[in-house]
């Protein structure tokens, strides 16, 4: 378990691609951490689609591909749906950045008004 959060602004691309960079980040962060089983959690059905259907093929999406490549690398993995309204932590770190500079942040803490 890691108690540390990321917020990224990525400047224009759409929701889904966001959301994946996003899972891109956070399945690095945790390679390098050495953790060998991997919970994503996403308010995006969309992505959840992409990445299990996309598992068992080569995807057309470089991003995915980075993902999967990833993930294989893991001993256990698990994508899920969870609606926004169930998970306001997330919807409120990107909330926060979404006005700031470009790059990833991790927060040791979450900040006060989350």
């Amino acid at each position: 378990m890691y108690s540390k959060q990321a917020g990224v602004y990525l400047g224009n691309c759409n929701v889904v691609e966001a959301e994946l960079w996003g899972i891109l980040d956070g399945v690095n962060l945790i390679l390098d951490r050495r953790f060998r089983k991997i919970l994503i959690q996403t308010d995006s059905i969309e992505v959840v689609n992409v990445i299990l259907e996309d598992s068992s093929k080569l995807s057309r999406s470089a991003l995915v591909r980075k993902i999967h490549f990833i993930l294989r690398m893991m001993d256990q993995w698990k994508i899920q749906y969870i609606p926004r309204e169930d998970n306001l932590i997330a919807d409120s770190l990107a909330k926060l950045v979404h006005t700031r500079s470009l790059g990833l942040r991790l927060f040791e803490d979450p900040p006060l008004r989350v």
